[in-house]
């Protein structure tokens, strides 16, 4: 009697978690394919999802958009403006707004919602944006700050004084004048300061010129100022790299990596920690771009990177 009123305790203890039981016992095939795609994760994601959707509301309209067009888009208000504006609306700063053509933006404006072009895109100073886009170029001007996303299908500028704190990405170019503050960029060339690509670069390099090693060390490593090296250094503690080296290879801590002037890292630049890297130093190739990753990340122009930079937590461009 006893084992079968247990028993009965069990089944009716364990009764309301069946259902979720059952998902996690069926095979992996069932649940079907994960919502977040690989393209999700592609640094103009949310620009292209945006202007799919507004592309295809501006098919809808019937006849040509001669004057500003009011409609809406998922239940937001959205502003259709015709051929190149000098000026925006002042309803720009409450409602989506998407130019067919060239487009300027008043200085001190602050928007709520996302602001989009067919052509250039040129913003004021001094203001607040919520996204971004361009299909031609795309120049933020001095003391503004984007909170979410901006992306140009050309090239990015970015004046001093401004604050990226979402994604930054172009298609071409981003030239990122300091100071600034960033948390992601992403582009094929990336130009901080009055920043030019050195002739040949770190590629450039004779590779019988290099060391050939790759360094792995369960401690802090300080390479000396002028290092060649053809490998890979990991470190544990703290990496620092002495001025005008040449890392054909990456650059792996666990800690803090402190890059000298004048370096050329021709892969990618990876912490746990922080990252800190004077000026005159270039990231990557045009053939091969490299990512620089950290938890706050200090860069001094003028520098170049061909790639990506993302910093965890914050990042901030500097002067030399």
């Amino acid at each position: 009697m006893l084992p079968s009123l247990a028993a009965a305790t069990i089944i009716l203890f364990m009764l309301p978690f069946m259902p979720t039981a059952g998902l996690f016992l069926r095979r992996r095939q069932a649940l079907g394919p994960s919502p977040l795609s690989e393209g999700a994760y592609a640094p103009d994601h949310f620009a292209r999802n945006l202007m799919i959707k507004l592309r295809a509301r501006a098919a809808l309209i019937a006849q040509p958009v001669l004057s500003v067009f009011e409609s809406d888009l998922d239940h937001e208000p959205l502003m259709i403006l015709p051929g190149p504006m000098r000026r925006a609306p002042p309803e720009c700063a409450t409602k989506m707004t998407y130019a067919l053509a060239n487009l300027d933006l008043p200085a001190a404006l602050s928007c709520d919602k996302e602001i989009a072009t067919e052509g250039s895109l040129q913003t004021g100073g001094n203001a607040r944006y919520r996204a971004l886009y361009a299909a031609g170029t795309l120049h933020i001007n001095r003391n503004s700050t984007v909170m979410r996303w901006c992306h140009a299908d050309t090239h990015l500028k970015v004046d001093a004084g401004c604050r990226i704190l979402g994604r930054a990405s172009a298609n071409k170019t981003i030239k990122v004048d300091a100071p600034c503050r960033f948390r992601s960029m992403t582009a094929p060339i990336i130009l901080i300061g009055p920043a030019k690509p050195r002739i040949g670069g770190a590629l450039g390099v004779n590779p019988q010129s290099l060391t050939a090693a790759d360094h792995v060390a369960r401690e802090p490593v300080s390479l000396t100022a002028g290092t060649r090296l053809h490998g890979s250094v990991k470190a544990h503690g703290q990496l620092c790299v002495g001025a005008h080296s040449v890392i054909a290879g990456a650059l792996v801590c666990e800690g803090d990596i402190v890059i000298g002037p004048g370096c050329l890292i021709e892969g990618p630049i990876i912490a746990e920690g922080d990252i800190r890297m004077a000026g005159d130093c270039e990231v990557g190739g045009p053939d091969h771009p490299a990512t620089v990753v950290g938890e706050n990340i200090e860069i001094a122009g003028p520098a170049v990177i061909y790639g990506a930079v993302h910093a965890r937590s914050s990042g901030i461009l500097t002067e030399k």
